[in-house]
């Protein structure tokens, strides 16, 4: 039988609490999202782009359930932090490597479609609609690069802070430990990243492989601090280069 190398982690014991958080987390984050969209637009007549809400609320979201759930599952905060602390400066590292090796990996994603493309006489435009690119991206481009000083400054610490800390707590350190004290690797990898991108709407075939590269980062590094910095370090990536 293969090692589970989460074996000791405190977690969710069946299936049916880990789908009950979900759909919760999930609830709770559209009906705020909705709400705040509501007030901003509709009462206060601030013209709020869904874009810069969604990804704060959702962290935010995420990150207080989690840590609710994970005191009441009986974990130490203050060893966890005092953990985090000591081990900074290797989880950094870590989380650096990794990201050389996922641009790594779009660099080479990157040529099989441009291969794709020449091959099958299939367009840009057409892969990217078809990816669940076009009218989202384009949107997205135009409110990072319509946006004041402050709804930047918002919209980075939404996705390269709270976004970062909030999911790799939820899908990581909860469903994906969850799972695997049950499953494979290869199941649980694949389980948790299909609910880590369904819930990424239009770009869920793009935040797929993302995914997987967390789950098996974690599988192997078994640090939560090394995914929260990579994930930030991705998201900020996607930004830069939506911008450009």
């Amino acid at each position: 039988m293969e090692d589970n190398p989460f074996s000791g982690v405190k977690t969710y014991d069946s299936y049916r609490h880990i789908f009950e958080l979900f759909l919760f987390v999930t609830a709770v984050s559209v009906a705020l999202s909705v709400g705040a969209l509501v007030l901003f637009n509709k009462v206060l007549k601030l013209g709020v782009d869904e874009a810069n809400v969604w990804p704060f609320i959702q962290g935010v979201v995420y990150t207080l359930i989690c840590l609710r759930v994970l005191k009441d599952r009986g974990v130490d905060f203050k060893a966890a932090w005092k953990d985090w602390n000591a081990k900074a400066g290797s989880d950094a590292l870590s989380a650096l490597k990794y990201f050389v090796g996922y641009l790594l990996i779009i660099g080479a994603m990157l040529g099989l479609v441009m291969l794709a493309i020449r091959l099958s006489g299939m367009t840009e435009a057409d892969l990217v609609h078809r990816l669940g690119g076009g009218r989202q991206t384009a949107a997205a481009i135009q409110v990072i690069t319509g946006a004041s000083r402050l709804e930047l400054i918002l919209r980075l610490v939404s996705l390269c802070i709270l976004a970062p800390i909030g999911e790799e707590l939820f899908f990581r350190r909860l469903i994906y430990t969850t799972l695997r004290n049950k499953m494979s690797f290869l199941r649980t990898l694949f389980a948790s990243s299909v609910l880590f991108a369904v819930t990424h709407g239009a770009a869920s075939l793009l935040v797929f492989p993302v995914s997987l590269l967390l789950g098996y980062v974690y599988e192997k590094k078994r640090r939560l601090p090394v995914n929260i910095m990579l994930h930030g370090l991705i998201n900020l990536f996607v930004m830069g280069v939506k911008l450009t």
